[in-house]
């Protein structure tokens, strides 16, 4: 074959393969124009007869021009090439990325002639890994704690937020079954519907108790997704978790104030007929009393009668506190000694085997408060952690009394009432039996029963809930079977001095000779009324409902220098009866009674005129007095 022909086939062939490979391929002077383009430089840049003898920088990147530059200049010098990725602007606008390598071609005396560059597209691999880093990116800076397992279970894979709201580092886990993070609070069949949902190959979604390494418990609602190949086969599982301990326990305890205030309405409606019909008893005894007064068996037996009541009244008066219509002075109290008292009162009264310890704090800001409400509060809850450790049968029993003073920010991330500056928290830790789960979310009920007959105080912690609630704080309570219990209160903390108290002398009950008015529809309570005032000097006049109430003062409000009504009236309310009363006499002093009575209607009241509430069952001497004082008011 001829040389011509041979080179002619050479050509063919070269051009057969530059036009079928991926690789671009360029040839450059050394200044950088082109002198030759493949085929797939082409089809990224353009056509051959607009490239050629342009410069090869126009295209490239304005941000990747001078490395494109500087590593030709470089490869021009040194006669090595260097491997770099830039970006191109092809032909339809669209950024390209190039990996290439320039290679130097030298003439017959060995100096730089051109620069044959061969690049590759890899656009596609950028954009892959791009997106891979992307991801990756927004999985490692996630929220939610994400977890993927290969299809067995084992752990492959856990991102920063799982150590977060584990515990457990990604080197902790990694090979380990997701099985570490049983709480033991989820059955058998909860996980066996799980997985064979799983199997299926579909998704499955809820909401799990889980354990960190720490031991304490929490809660995730929890996504978990099969992973497949092209194939479809489950070659990996991801759980998306997200923590809502915080948002559970909020939810729980707006259900428990919720569930509460309904059964303080429930006990208020109760503690009314309570107290009426106590009323009606303790009448019917003392006037029972004046005309039995030499009868010693009558007096026995009256005896018992009143001893009965006095337990009923007792329960009116938890029920009326747990109702939060007790009227008991607030004033600036230091929690430290108080704690102390009780500690001292507890010690005293239990099992020698029981220690109280007793850890008031230092520099703890005051409280307005109720002091007997709050010391027999403390007691009760520490009366309750005795009965815990004698239901457990623990040989080293330990009750703790501990206050701190704490952030009101972080006390409103708890509850988010919660408004004071600062709150001082009160704890109350027995390690006794403690209890379940379910018993745990119902024991501010009334008449829960406790584990042991003994721990069963009726209204005991129901009271507790509403003396804390009544003193604007807080109270919650943890807990786990076995693993003893504590309380925490939270009362919002005041800046200034403790002011001394103390109760008015009782003195002699007075009298009067002035006119009164008594409205009352349980006719022994009537009788006892008039035959109290009259035996005290005063006139009385009386009806048996709120109509006929009115009508009497109508008739005689020239006369009539004060009004002793109940709330409770038949045809018309006491209430709606006073203010007719004060329609037709701004100035007229009436007396409201009621067995029961929100602290919102019992302002009411006041802003409305009235002037002294008396809450049922009454004494009679307290009536005479409450009804002396305002006597002696101011017209």
């Amino acid at each position: 074959m001829k040389q011509e022909e041979r080179t002619s086939e050479t050509e063919r062939l070269l051009h057969l393969i530059l036009a079928n490979i991926d690789d671009m391929i360029a040839v450059l002077d050394l200044n950088g124009f082109r002198l030759y383009n493949s085929p797939s430089y082409e089809a990224i840049l353009g056509a051959r007869e607009r490239l050629r003898g342009t410069d090869s920088f126009e295209e490239v990147h304005p941000s990747d021009r001078e490395l494109v530059r500087s590593t030709f200049r470089e490869t021009i010098e040194t006669g090595v090439g260097r491997r770099i990725v830039y970006r191109l602007r092809g032909k339809d606008g669209n950024i390209r990325y190039i990996e290439s390598q320039g290679n130097v071609v030298r003439d017959v005396e060995g100096k730089p002639e051109k620069v044959i560059v061969v690049g590759r597209d890899i656009t596609d691999r950028v954009r892959t890994e791009e997106e891979r880093t992307r991801l990756f990116s927004a999985v490692e800076q996630a929220h939610e704690a994400i977890l993927i397992t290969d299809a067995a279970g084992a752990i492959q894979y856990t991102n920063p937020a799982f150590e977060r709201v584990t515990g457990y580092t990604r080197e902790e886990v990694v090979g380990q079954n997701p099985r570490i993070l049983k709480s033991g609070s989820q059955t058998v069949e909860f996980y066996r519907e799980m997985w064979a949902t799983l199997l299926r190959g579909e998704v499955w979604s809820g909401h799990i108790m889980n354990k960190r390494k720490d031991g304490t418990k929490y809660h995730e609602e929890m996504v978990i997704s099969p992973v497949r190949d092209t194939h479809g086969t489950v070659v990996n599982y991801s759980a998306v978790k997200r923590d809502t301990t915080l948002e559970t326990q909020m939810e729980e305890r707006l259900r428990q104030a919720q569930k509460m205030e309904s059964l303080r309405e429930l006990a208020g409606g109760i503690a009314h007929e309570l107290n009426n019909i106590l009323n009606v008893i303790l009448g019917a005894f003392t006037l029972l009393r004046s005309n039995l007064k030499t009868d010693p068996v009558a007096d026995k037996y009256l005896k018992m009668g009143e001893h009965a009541v006095r337990r009923g009244v007792d329960v009116g008066k938890r029920l009326s506190m747990f109702a939060q219509v007790d009227s008991t002075q607030h004033i600036p109290i230091a929690l430290a000694g108080l704690i102390n008292d009780v500690g001292a009162s507890l010690q005293n009264s239990i099992e020698k085997t029981i220690r109280v310890e007793t850890l008031p704090g230092t520099d703890l800001p005051l409280v307005q408060a109720s002091q007997p409400q709050l010391y027999q509060s403390l007691l009760t809850l520490g009366l309750n952690a005795r009965d815990a450790i004698v239901g457990a049968r623990t040989t080293d029993g330990l009750v703790t009394f501990r206050a701190v003073t704490v952030d009101g920010r972080s006390v409103h991330e708890l509850f988010h009432g919660a408004t004071a500056r600062n709150y001082v928290r009160v704890t109350v830790t027995d390690n006794g039996s403690g209890m379940a789960e379910e018993k745990r979310q119902r024991i501010f009920e009334p008449f829960v029963k406790g584990e042991q007959p003994e721990a069963d105080r009726g209204l005991g912690l129901a009271t507790v809930y509403s003396v804390v609630k009544g003193h604007h704080g807080f109270i919650d309570v943890s807990s786990e079977k076995g693993e003893g219990t504590t309380f925490s209160i939270y009362l919002p903390a005041i800046h200034v001095e403790a002011e001394a108290s103390g109760a008015p002398a009782e003195g002699i009950v007075p009298g009067g000779i002035e006119t009164i008015l008594v409205v009352e529809d349980e006719e022994v309570l009537r009788l006892l009324l008039e035959e109290v005032l009259r035996a005290k000097g005063y006139a009385v006049l009386s009806a048996a409902d709120g109509v006929e109430g009115f009508e009497v003062y109508a008739q005689h409000a020239d006369d009539i220098q004060a009004v002793i009504a109940d709330m409770g009236l038949p045809k018309q309310s006491g209430f709606e009866m006073f203010l007719k009363i004060r329609d037709l006499n701004p100035g007229a002093k009436v007396i409201l009674a009621s067995g029961y009575l929100s602290p919102e209607l019992k302002s009411k009241l006041f802003v409305a005129g009235a002037k002294e509430f008396i809450p049922k069952p009454f004494q009679t001497s307290d009536v005479l007095r409450k009804l002396r004082e305002v006597l002696d008011l101011p017209a």
